[in-house]
């Protein structure tokens, strides 16, 4: 199917055919933006540096669900005993037993019911994810000329809902770094984009962050105005680039001519120090 044809809100469109769909996803774009280069992209597009699912994605899947959809956490995992050994013949029963469904030790399991319950005592959380619908799939086409895609974790009319998990702190100085350096500024800018494009637009974009550590700690945040302004333009920037670098089906890397390659300045300070 085309991504014209999927052109619209999908609340109940499946992860994988969401994925599966030909349309440019915001964790694509960001593979162009420097430091990364139009090269990088293209190798991620083309499937060059995809991996297999690690434990940290799967921790976080299931963090999301104990977020978003908290009664189906318990069915989407199963507890391993302690003590338990898979090598011997009661392990391996039990792992036969749980087939596809993943197997979490008691640390993982406790992290995954503390962040449920954490955000179930959380007033301003609860109140913005009631009445949402999560993992919505949108699509669209950019003024670019490309065709884009996103998966907003809760959306209701007038608000967006990012959930972040955290294990450098949920206080603001920590997720706002943790923000900066993974640009979660430039996810927000294309969800609210997308939501646009499709007559729907936001008044305001919120992140709920939760630590994956005891306490659990939540906070929630909307986005300042100025931040979003600057993930638009970097949205904007990486769309332009991808369109031409379609158009002159040229992909290029760091550049091919000799440069000259200085010390970063902290280095002079702190030879300047000793």
């Amino acid at each position: 199917m085309s991504a014209q044809n999927l052109t619209g809100i999908h609340y109940t469109m499946p992860e994988a055919e969401y994925r599966m769909a030909p349309a440019i996803a915001g964790s694509d774009a960001k593979h162009i933006l420097p430091p990364r280069t139009p090269a990088h992209y293209a190798a991620h597009m083309a499937g060059e540096t995809k991996r297999e699912q690690s434990r940290a994605m799967l921790m976080g899947t299931l963090c999301h669900l104990a977020v978003l959809e908290p009664a189906k956490l318990d069915a989407a995992f199963i507890e391993k005993p302690q003590g338990m050994d898979f090598r011997t013949a009661p392990g391996k029963e039990f792992k036969a037993k749980a087939g596809t469904t993943p197997i979490l030790d008691q640390d993982e399991a406790r992290a995954v019911r503390g962040i449920r319950d954490s955000i179930a005592a959380h007033d301003a959380a609860k109140a913005l994810l009631a009445g949402c619908d999560s993992e919505v799939s949108i699509f669209g086409e950019s003024h670019s000329g490309l065709w884009i895609k996103g998966r907003i974790d809760a959306l209701k009319p007038g608000t967006i809902v990012d959930v972040k998990t955290t294990s450098a702190g949920a206080d603001a100085n920590a997720f706002a770094r943790q923000s900066f350096a993974l640009n979660y500024h430039v996810s927000a800018a294309w969800y609210w984009y997308l939501a646009t494009l499709n007559e729907m637009p936001p008044k305001a974009f919120y992140w709920v962050a939760v630590e994956v550590a005891p306490p659990y700690a939540v906070a929630v945040y909307e986005i300042h105005k100025d931040a979003l302004q600057l993930g638009f333009r970097m949205m904007q920037d990486a769309l332009a680039l991808i369109a031409r670098c379609e158009d002159e089906n040229h992909w290029p890397g760091y550049g091919d001519e000799v440069q000259t390659l200085n010390l970063p300045p902290w280095a002079y300070k702190q030879e300047g120090a000793q």
